[in-house]
């Protein structure tokens, strides 16, 4: 039998993406969640592409991490969290506050991209 496949820690996982993210200049996290349209199985994979629209640092764009959407189900309640929050305040950006960054808070913005359709498919974006 096979084992369950673990899930990543929600907060690191953010907290990583958030620093590697500022730490290389990178300004648009997108995060998306697709079917995989492969017959043999129907598993949903979630991508998290890191872009960088920059004049002083150039434009870059690449692929920071894949997994598999049921590894990934903390963090997406967390962002999911955080965008209620966030909502629910009429604020115009998530402040996360965490132990786990060197700066200790990060302000980020939130754009939905793609509403979950037929396929559940979602895709969003987080603004540095």
């Amino acid at each position: 039998m096979a084992n369950k496949a673990e899930k990543v820690d929600a907060a690191e996982f953010l907290a990583m993406l958030l620093q590697y993210s500022r730490d290389f200049h990178y300004n648009h996290i997108n995060v998306n969640v697709r079917l995989n349209r492969n017959p043999a199985y129907t598993r949903q994979v979630m991508n998290v592409m890191l872009k960088r629209n920059s004049k002083k640092y150039g434009n870059d764009e690449r692929l920071y991490a894949s997994m598999t959407a049921d590894e990934a189900t903390k963090f997406l309640a967390l962002i999911n969290q955080l965008k209620e929050d966030m909502f629910a305040s009429f604020a115009d950006k998530i402040t996360w506050h965490t132990d786990l960054l060197v700066r200790e808070e990060q302000e980020f913005g939130y754009r939905q991209i793609r509403e979950r359709d037929q396929y559940n498919n979602l895709e969003f974006e987080l603004l540095l």
